[in-house]
């Protein structure tokens, strides 16, 4: 463990400088901090999260009731079959997961998709895809803060939705200045409500059906009349549900099995998640048996309007209390400390101020923990009208750094290590990054115009921090 009150020891080199050198494969003896001390890191954050820790965290990052708010946008762009959208999405969007967890099991280390770049290419390349992500990283928080602070507002309109952001915001912060462990913990209370929820929901239809009120079918997974061009048109929605694999990666350091822990959590969150999405899409779409929706109201309440037919009076508003709050308040928690790992990847190894990567005795990055809080704070007060273009900006940020993810996988595996699994290590990243860019290239005009802005920016702040960081060298 580091000194509390300094950056983080470490012997990894600084952002101009060559990445330490790796072994070519995986080593075979699961010694997380050996691992670790081989690329050249001093561990310094706590390694006391499990498997079970692991997945709790990425299933909240996920938001297991995501498919709530877009059930009626998907059912009309797909014509009535929102499971089979979400099946398409989740095997495209498992490429990604296949590339992290190859990267996982190379580079444990807490950077997630800058770490896995920068050591898998270059320390330049590596640079830009932390701060692609960043992008997602900064605005996430502030996003969940806002959609939070707006549910609890329509409950309570007399109070500012300013407070409530404070407040949002001082609860993350606590929490996340004291350790994972408590972040964890808290998190599995949360957990495990959207669960019961979820599950009472279920419950309810199938009470429903056994009475004879509805019927069971398979529609929302296949009806004669799907196209498949109609299905494809969907798939663009529900990949957001799908990018939570980053978040689980910034914790290679602090799970207890290192990155083969991590590879093996995306792989169960991939699969855990997507069956709970479905589970929910099957049930709301047996009540509901359409095939569109009117736009506006009734497109954006498609999934409340299914409970409201089917539960009884006191479980809608338990259903939308805890769709709109605890959710997304969980979600909040995790993305604030995911946000807080990426800057002090970025700060140990001199691509950002080294100032982020102080720990407390908690191995906390305290610094990065209250600078992330802090933006979350302004930007949910001062663009909290603005939530539709931070939803595209957040998916840009993700897609954009998934995108040399993959390249890295290349470079590494098939250039490095002179790979020939071509399936895993060629055909698909190839495929992965391939759809993303197709994705990114159908973003809207100021979505491409601000997040490119975003890169210039980092690539100007890389040039001035390279030239502080010589400058200071030859004073010393």
């Amino acid at each position: 463990m580091t000194d509390s009150r300094s950056a983080a020891t470490r012997t990894a080199p600084s952002a101009g400088s060559a990445v330490p050198a790796v072994p070519e494969t995986p080593v075979a003896t699961p010694d997380a901090d050996a691992e670790l001390l081989r690329l050249g890191y001093q561990p310094s954050l706590r390694r006391n999260l499990g498997l079970g820790a692991l997945l709790v965290y990425g299933l909240l990052f996920f938001v297991p009731m995501a498919p709530v708010a877009v059930f009626g946008i998907v059912v009309n762009r797909s014509h009535g079959v929102p499971m089979l959208v979400y099946l398409v999405a989740a095997a495209i969007m498992g490429l990604s997961a296949v590339s992290y967890r190859e990267m996982a099991l190379r580079f444990p280390v807490a950077g997630s998709v800058y770490g896995y770049v920068r050591l898998s290419t270059n320390p330049f390349w590596g640079f830009v895809a932390g701060w692609l992500i960043l992008l997602d990283y900064i605005l996430m928080p502030a996003l969940l803060t806002i959609l939070s602070a707006v549910a609890l507002a329509h409950i309570l309109p007399g109070i500012p939705p300013a407070v409530f952001a404070a407040l949002f915001v001082g609860a993350s912060l606590a929490m996340n200045l004291r350790g994972l462990e408590i972040t964890t913990r808290i998190g599995l209370v949360l957990l495990a409500i959207q669960l019961v929820v979820i599950g009472l929901f279920v419950a309810i239809v199938l009470a429903a059906a056994a009475a004879g009120k509805i019927h069971l079918t398979a529609e929302a997974l296949w009806r004669p009349e799907t196209s498949w061009a109609a299905v494809l048109s969907a798939v663009p929605i529900a990949a957001l549900s799908f990018l939570g694999f980053d978040a689980v990666a910034t914790l290679n350091e602090e799970a207890r099995g290192g990155g083969r822990a991590v590879a093996l959590a995306t792989s169960l969150l991939l699969g855990l998640i997507t069956a709970l999405f479905c589970v929910q899409l099957w049930a709301a779409s047996v009540v509901t048996n359409a095939t569109s929706f009117a736009e506006g109201p009734a497109t954006n309440r498609a999934f409340y309007v299914a409970v409201d037919a089917v539960a009884p009076a006191w479980f809608t508003p338990v259903f939308t209390l805890t769709n709109a709050f605890v959710a997304i308040f969980a979600c909040l928690v995790v993305a604030h400390a995911a946000s807080a790992r990426l800057l002090f990847a970025m700060g140990r190894d001199g691509a950002l101020p080294p100032a982020f990567a102080r720990t407390n005795a908690r191995g906390v990055p305290t610094v990065a923990t209250w600078v992330i809080g802090l933006i979350a704070l302004a930007v949910s007060v001062g663009f909290a009208e603005k939530a539709e273009l931070m939803t595209s900006l957040v998916t840009f940020g993700a897609m954009s750094s998934y995108v040399l993810l993959h390249a890295g996988v290349v470079v590494r595996c098939l250039g490095t290590e002179r790979s020939r699994r071509w399936l895993t290590h060629l055909i698909v990243p190839v495929l992965g990054a391939a759809v993303l860019v197709t994705a990114l290239l159908r973003s809207s005009a100021i979505t491409l115009a601000v997040g490119l802005g975003w890169l210039s920016l980092g690539l100007v702040g890389y040039a001035a921090w390279a030239v502080i960081r010589r400058r200071g060298g030859r004073r010393a």
